[in-house]
């Protein structure tokens, strides 16, 4: 967490322009784009899908076919576009052992042209996918310290807010991304404009969330929101007991959110270990000091609880909502410094885990390397991280395809 405060500071230092603008034709394309996405409504309207082939059989083709090639397959025909954006394809896939784990993940990237002293940071929208190994970029630039989201549906990332980096100003800009069909569209703006704010999906509800952070003015918040990504609208949740500015949003066991740490106005950076919970219909519940060590640890879902995963022994907990406690369930990753970001992947059966190393330890000399570990208790696997990808991360999302 104190590492995003380097990097606020590294921004205001920064002299240079980053260009970071939509024309009229660019509007046009994603409108488009999502039209075509969300016109088959997740049906499946049975053809001849592969001629000569009975359709059960040809579905159990597609649904092998690697998501990188998802979005080319729904311009053949209408009916192999109606079977890629059916819940049935995802069903399959599943079913076939064929389905894929990404990791969505705002992060630095090298400025356009290479950049130079005094030039502008910029942030891009990565995907990594844990299954092939394969990296890419797949939005950017995207507005600094932007957060993104998953919304639990199984196919949309949600990317809010950040700040304009031509202006430097907090921008209410949202970007759904369908993952599977490899489309976007703007979602409805956040209700108001706010910076460093705490996001999350709710656990499968279809929502993200977003709560605190702070105003134009650094007060910091208590004020939440739930996005509901599929009807394209926002409604306001009850204000939090406290102001959290940089706090932790994670899906909560059962449904709704937890917003965890932050600080108030007068105790800038001060990270407090507090957290409270809002399930849907009720108001926010305090679930006392929950976050250990609140400016080195990461919370995660995973298998339906909050993990916090911090570095060195012991440094992977599970939270007993009913004893409020942490319980013991693995080391941190092995050369971990501190962890900067961590999310549940593999429908939470998971965790990834982005992180500091020692200096030279990383991949190609960086400071930043990955990792994931099953939460069954199996070791942790070193997940290499391409030089163009290794950035500090401000959020990250998980989707299985």
């Amino acid at each position: 967490m104190g590492g995003l405060k380097q990097e606020v500071e590294d921004v205001y230092a920064a002299s240079g322009r980053t260009r970071y603008c939509y024309s009229s034709k660019d509007k046009q394309q994603e409108r488009a784009m999502a039209m075509g996405a969300e016109e088959d409504g997740g049906r499946l309207e049975m053809g001849e899908l592969i001629p000569g082939l009975p359709d059960d059989v040809a579905m159990e083709c597609l649904a092998r076919v690697p998501s990188r090639s998802h979005r080319r397959m729904r311009r053949v025909c209408r009916g192999w576009r109606g079977a890629v954006g059916s819940t049935e394809f995802r069903r399959r896939r599943r079913a076939a052992g064929a389905a894929e784990d990404i990791v969505f993940l705002v992060q630095a990237a090298p400025p356009a042209g290479g950049g130079g002293k005094g030039s502008m940071p910029e942030c891009a929208l990565a995907a990594a996918n844990l299954t092939t190994g394969e990296w890419r970029r797949v939005m950017g630039p995207v507005p600094l310290f932007a957060q993104c989201a998953a919304a639990g549906d199984g196919r949309h990332v949600a990317v809010v807010g950040g700040w304009d980096p031509d202006t430097l100003r907090p921008t209410s800009d949202v970007r759904v991304l369908d993952v599977p069909a490899g489309t976007w569209r703007r979602g409805r703006p956040m209700p108001d404009t706010r910076s460093f704010f705490g996001c999350s999906g709710g656990g499968g509800d279809g929502c993200v969330y977003v709560a605190g952070g702070h105003d134009a003015s650094k007060n910091a918040l208590r004020s939440a929101f739930a996005y509901a990504v599929a009807a394209d609208a926002w409604r306001a949740l009850p204000d939090m007991a406290e102001e959290r500015d940089e706090p932790q949003l994670v899906a909560a066991p059962g449904g709704g959110v937890i917003a965890a740490s932050g600080y108030p106005t007068e105790a800038q950076g001060a990270f407090k270990k507090s957290a409270e919970r809002y399930a849907a219909g009720a108001a926010w519940m305090d679930e006392g000091d929950m976050v250990p060590d609140a400016a080195e640890t990461c919370l995660a879902s995973v298998r339906g609880n909050v993990w916090a995963v911090g570095a060195g022994k012991g440094g992977v907990r599970e939270w007993d909502g009913g004893a409020r406690a942490w319980r013991e369930v693995a080391d941190g990753p092995p050369g971990v410094k501190k962890c900067v970001k961590a999310v549940g992947v593999g429908d939470g059966a998971a965790v990834f885990v982005f992180g500091t190393v020692a200096d030279g330890a990383a991949e190609g000399g960086g400071k930043y390397s990955a990792w994931v570990m099953e939460a069954g208790g199996a070791p942790w696997k070193r997940v290499p991280v391409p030089s163009g990808f290794a950035g500090f991360v401000y959020s990250a999302a998980a989707v299985r395809i």
